[in-house]
């Protein structure tokens, strides 16, 4: 029997337990683990949650400054809290492994830290990169030139990997043009854990509730949402808007809730946990995706898998790789991105038939993705890369 490999598992958001990015690293540990791969996390989980040092300035940046300042201003705090996490993990877990070093390394890669490099090179161990986006081109989705020092990490990075891990075709062909060998771009889409909680959306209640779950940036079409919920209200009057998340628009939506005359039928509860999103979905009717258009859509939206598991049938807009998520009049229905109107039209639809609300939502329970498989391909990657020549 082939002896399992040791994994070091690094993701800088692991101690940030109520962050949704930290939530995806715990999970994929656990599912790694249980595939027979023993894995240490690093940082590990922090035992606490509540607002973070630097929570207050992001806060600030979001709501107070104009919004053409936000995106630069936040890149100088990421770059700021890179350089930090750098100087502090790195020297930690050199210290710490060298003289048991694990057998690979998978990192989440984040912007401007280089710690899993660093390490992989003084360890002298393999490193599989775990890549969301190249960071080089999130300047120009947050309406910014692209950044040239991101875009010069990425590079950095894509090269010297030994495996770069991708969710989505579209994310491999981006990611392939900055590397040296598009072979080691392995696709393995995320899955999301069951909690076995799964909602009912046929059932019968005074009001039919709509959740969106996600970070407020300004492709994720949260403003055209909320139009379109103006424009629903108006054919169904007893439905209720929940938008759970934060992000760079997020004050700018709550005044346009103002200004749509909303307010009072639409909730912000910021970030939640893992088992307060559950509960908060499983109390829920319908989940939406309102994506826009966009000239880089590498994206594969994990919310749409937390609403699938959740057992919601999903409405979302026809970009990128979302076609391929979600099965347009079996789990769920796809709009135009950025169509008003056919996104009101839609939520209607479902709001105004419960039966057709519990059969997409069976659809897309059957269709939700699992963590697990996720994971037993990660560690595959690792095992292959690890025992060749």
């Amino acid at each position: 029997m082939t002896p399992a490999i040791n994994i070091l598992y690094h993701n800088p958001s692991m101690t940030r337990p109520g962050r949704w990015p930290g939530e995806r690293g715990r999970q994929l540990v656990e599912a790694m683990e249980l595939s027979g791969s023993p894995v240490r996390s690093m940082p590990p989980v922090s035992p606490t949650t509540g607002p973070r040092p630097g929570s207050a300035l992001k806060a600030l940046i979001k709501s107070r400054m104009p919004r053409s300042w936000r995106g630069p201003l936040i890149t100088l705090r990421l770059l700021e809290r890179g350089t930090v996490n750098t100087v502090r993990w790195s020297w930690r877990l050199v210290r710490d492994l060298r003289r048991s070093p694990p057998d690979v390394i998978v990192a989440r890669y984040f912007e401007f830290e280089w710690t899993p490099l660093i390490v992989a090179r003084l360890l002298r161990r393999p490193l599989v990169l775990e890549t969301h986006s190249p960071f080089g081109l999130e300047g120009a989705l947050r309406h910014q030139r692209p950044s040239r020092l991101a875009g010069w990490m990425d590079r950095v990075f894509f090269r010297q990997a030994d495996r770069i891990w991708v969710h989505t075709p579209a994310l491999r062909d981006l990611v392939a043009e900055l590397t040296d060998d598009p072979a080691k771009i392995h696709v393995i889409p995320f899955g999301v854990e069951d909690p076995g909680v799964v909602a009912d959306p046929a059932r019968s209640t005074d009001t039919v509730e709509i959740a969106f779950a996600g970070s407020f940036y300004p492709w994720h079409g949260v403003d055209e949402l909320m139009t379109a919920y103006a424009q629903l209200r108006d054919e169904v009057p007893d439905v209720h808007l929940t938008i759970i998340g934060d992000g760079l628009t997020m004050a700018d939506c709550e005044s346009r809730a103002q200004e749509l005359g909303i307010a009072e039928a639409v909730s912000f509860p910021g970030w939640l946990d893992r088992a307060a999103l559950y509960q908060s979905l499983q109390r829920s009717h319908i989940g939406v995706a309102p994506y826009l258009e966009m000239q880089y859509n590498y994206f594969e939206p994990v919310k749409i898998l937390d609403y699938q598991m959740a057992g919601l049938p999903v409405v979302a807009s026809a970009v990128g790789e979302v076609p391929s998520m979600v099965d347009d009049g079996e789990s769920g229905m796809l709009v135009p991105p950025g169509d008003v109107g056919a996104l009101s039209s839609a939520l209607a639809k479902l709001a105004l038939d419960p039966q057709m609300r519990g059969e997409m939502g069976r659809a897309a329970r059957r269709r939700a993705r699992r963590i697990v498989e996720t994971a037993r391909k990660v560690t595959a990657v690792c095992n292959e890369l690890v025992r060749a020549p």
